[in-house]
C-alpha cells in the first residue's frame, strides 16, 4: 500500500482498492512511514561513496499549520498561505544520483541550512562542490560547516532568468536582449578558452546605458561562482542545478495526488519514505555520457548491496 502511495496512486484510488476509507488509508500509510529509515541510519548501516559534487534546493511542501487557523483574521491571506508550507532541503550527488540527507524545515533561512549542512557533514559526506540557485544563504551555510575550499557554482540558468526579472518590461530591447545573450554565452561556453573569446567581445562593446551598467555589475559581482565549472574542467561540475529541478518535478507529481499534509511529521515522514524509494528506484532513460546509470538505482551507483523490493522493511 505504501510503496503504491509512493508511486503515485492517490488515496482515494486506495480507499476504493481496499475497500475502507481515506482516513483509514492515510494511517496506515503514516504509521509504516514513521518506521521507515532516515538518512543517518542509511549512512551508518551502508557502505556508501559518493562524488561530493552536491545539487542543491529547496522545495515548499503544504503542510497544515494549527496555529493559522487561530490567528485567522488577525494575518492577512499571503501571511496565512505561508504559515502552510514548509521547505524540504534536499541534495542529489551528481556523480550517483543518490540523495545523502534531506530535510523538513520551517524555512530555507540560513539557520535551518546550517543545520541541513551539520547533518550531511554527520554522515560522511565529503562536500567538495555545490551547485545552487542565488540564494546566499546556501553557499554561506555551508561555507560555515565545511569551511572556505569548498567550490561553488552558481546555476548559470537562474542567474540569466535573474537578470531578466532584474531588466523587467526592458529585456525585449534589442541592447539589452543582446547583452543578456552575450553574458549567457560567457558563463555557459564549453571551455575556458571559448568564455575568454565570448568576454573580449563583451567588453569590445561600446558606451553602456545605466541598466547595462547594472546587468554587467551584477554578472561581475557573481562570475567567479557562475564559472567554477570552467575553472575547475576535471571535476565536470554541472552549471545548472537540473538534477534537484528534475527531482522535485517527479516529486510535485506525487504530492498532487497526496493534497497538504495535516501534520509535519506526517509531512516528514512520507518525503523521507519517498526519498528512499526514489534512491532504491533504477534509473530507466539516462542519456550519453549517463547511459551507463541505466538497470541501477542511485544507491547502488553510491556502492551499496540492498534488495529492492523490501526497501521499506530494513
Amino acid at each position: 500500500m505504501v510503496k503504491d502511495s509512493i508511486e503515485r496512486t492517490s488515496i482515494r484510488i486506495l480507499a476504493r482498492r481496499y475497500q475502507t476509507g481515506t482516513r483509514q488509508i492515510k494511517d496506515i500509510i503514516h504509521r509504516i512511514t514513521k518506521s521507515v529509515k532516515d538518512s543517518l541510519w542509511i549512512a551508518q548501516h551502508l557502505s556508501l561513496a559518493w562524488s561530493g559534487i552536491l545539487v542543491f534546493d529547496g522545495k515548499v511542501v503544504k503542510v497544515y499549520d494549527p496555529l493559522s487557523t487561530k490567528l485567522k483574521g488577525k494575518l492577512s491571506e499571503q501571511e496565512l498561505k505561508w504559515m502552510n508550507k514548509q521547505r524540504w532541503l534536499c541534495g542529489i550527488d551528481f556523480g550517483t544520483g543518490d540523495l545523502p540527507h534531506y530535510e523538513l524545515a520551517a524555512e530555507e533561512s540560513k539557520i535551518d541550512l546550517v543545520i541541513y549542512f551539520k547533518k550531511l557533514k554527520e554522515i560522511g559526506y565529503n562536500l567538495r562542490v555545490l551547485v545552487c540557485d542565488g540564494n546566499d544563504d546556501i553557499p554561506a551555510a555551508a561555507i560555515h560547516v565545511f569551511g572556505e575550499t569548498i567550490i561553488v557554482q552558481l546555476c548559470t540558468r537562474h542567474f540569466i532568468e535573474g537578470l531578466k526579472r532584474h531588466a523587467e518590461r526592458r529585456v525585449e530591447e534589442p541592447r539589452i536582449a543582446t547583452l543578456i545573450i552575450m553574458i549567457q554565452r560567457v558563463i555557459e561556453a564549453d571551455s575556458e578558452a571559448q568564455a575568454v573569446h565570448f568576454l573580449s567581445e563583451l567588453k569590445s562593446r561600446g558606451k553602456r546605458l545605466g541598466l547595462e551598467t547594472e546587468l554587467i555589475n551584477l554578472f561581475k559581482k557573481n562570475s567567479e561562482r557562475l564559472g567554477a565549472h570552467l575553472l575547475y574542467p576535471e571535476l565536470k561540475i554541472p552549471h545548472t542545478s537540473n538534477d534537484i529541478e528534475n527531482l522535485f518535478r517527479q516529486l510535485n507529481l506525487r504530492l498532487k495526488t497526496f493534497g497538504r499534509f495535516h501534520r509535519w511529521q506526517y509531512a516528514r515522514d512520507y518525503l523521507k519514505t519517498w526519498a528512499w524509494w526514489r534512491r532504491c528506484t533504477p534509473f530507466t532513460d539516462c542519456r550519453k555520457g549517463r547511459k551507463i546509470r541505466n538497470g541501477k538505482a542511485p544507491i547502488e551507483l553510491a556502492g551499496a548491496i540492498i534488495d529492492r523490493e523490501n526497501f521499506l522493511k530494513m
